[in-house]
């Protein structure tokens, strides 16, 4: 699948072409540079008429469309409403369409208010009469009591022959076991990628290659194609989301998953990096707040320029989808468990969505004055990132 360098909600920039005065209008005009342009989001309506379709309340004319770097011969007329898409184009007509999934598979289980399909239980309300069916689902990564979840979007049955018979989940990478060549997507399904073709051709953010990308990256976020056997995702495919807005002029919404304490910098969708500056204009509800609202869960857009926030735009709405709040916590760290460890006596929980500053493990900064941050679940605090003070 060809990844963008953010992979969430990402708006156009286009370059606009000033009028000239005097007997030079009517002259031939160089050619206007305009950047490439990226587009994702979830398809707001559909115009197969005007073969147009609306992302993020704008209008794009249609070109052809295509998944997994195939184009699909029916084109439009697979689109549907609130489905996950990639719009690539130098202008807004003549747009190729990339559908974006987060997850595509057979729906293995419903319950009152969740179902499972590549073996995640999903929160969501579904007809029990999809039970059995081929579905494509629409998400965006959110903490919950278990960790780094999904906010379900939308569910939408599709033919699997239109799509190739292609299984596709995307998640946080845990437990990685490079013996078995297997890790797992969140807390809860088995990847095999021992038959992922691609594995030498993964690349990282550093010099590393292949399954080196995989070693201590729990923080990576990461998208797997291949077919469920027996309760195993057996991986084809292996891709490492990452970030590079170098050089880029973006507009992302989506879910801070992420933030430090004083608000300077945080994480959107699990894997998009912003920095916030005195210049950051922070609105809510028609007025610019103060940054201290923002916090995990925040449902946000944001405007940016080399990885800095312009503009960020709290959802009035849905202005936070989980409701956990932020700590921060520095001393010497000691007295490590395999489920906890204490700094200065105060006792911290660890999962598997711990960031260790430098690839250090925990172990190494037994003894060590730290700076500790994380997110209050209940009654519990939960350690996010780690690093020497």
């Amino acid at each position: 699948m060809k990844k963008i360098t953010l992979a969430t909600l990402i708006g156009l920039v286009l370059t606009g072409c000033g009028g000239g005065g005097g007997d030079d209008s009517a002259a031939p005009q160089p050619p206007v540079e305009t950047k490439p342009q990226l587009v994702m989001g979830t398809i707001d309506r559909i115009d197969p008429v005007n073969n147009e379709i609306t992302v993020n309340g704008m209008p794009y004319q249609v070109n052809d469309v295509e998944y997994a770097n195939k184009p699909l011969a029916d084109g439009i007329a697979l689109l549907q409403p609130q489905m996950m898409v990639e719009l690539t184009a130098l202008t807004k007509s003549n747009v190729t369409v990339s559908i974006e999934p987060t997850m595509v598979g057979i729906i293995s289980d419903i319950t009152a208010n969740t179902f499972v399909v590549n073996g995640v239980t999903l929160d969501y309300k579904l007809d029990p009469e999809l039970a059995g069916e081929w579905v494509m689902v629409s998400s965006l990564p959110v903490v919950t009591e278990l960790g780094l979840g999904y906010k379900v979007l939308s569910v939408i049955k599709i033919e699997k022959d239109d799509f190739g018979n292609r299984y596709e989940l995307e998640g946080r990478l845990t437990n990685l076991n490079e013996e078995d060549q297997t890790f797992k997507i969140g807390a809860s399904t088995l990847v095999n990628f021992s038959k992922a073709a691609n594995l030498d051709e993964i690349e990282c953010d550093d010099d590393r290659q292949g399954i080196q990308c995989l070693t201590n990256a729990d923080k990576q976020w990461v998208e797997v194609s291949g077919e469920m056997q027996g309760g195993i995702f057996m991986a084809d495919e292996v891709e490492i989301d990452s970030d590079d807005a170098e050089g880029q002029e973006v507009e992302i919404e989506g879910i801070i998953t992420d933030i430090n304490s004083d608000k300077t910098k945080f994480t959107l969708n699990a894997r998009n990096q912003f920095s916030i500056n005195n210049q950051t204009k922070i609105e809510y509800n028609d007025q610019y707040v103060d940054k201290s609202m923002l916090a995990i869960g925040s449902f946000i857009e944001v405007e940016a320029l080399n990885g800095v926030a312009q503009e960020i735009e709290l959802d009035s709405d849905d202005s936070n989808v989980s409701g956990f709040r932020e700590f921060e916590k520095k001393g010497i760290l000691e007295n490590i468990t395999a489920t906890s460890f204490t700094v200065n006596g105060f006792k911290i929980d660890i999962d598997s969505q711990i960031i260790i500053d430098n690839n250090e493990k925990l172990v190494d900064l037994d003894g060590f004055r730290v700076e500790v941050e994380g997110v209050i679940i209940g009654n519990r605090y939960v350690a996010r990132e780690i690093e020497r003070d």
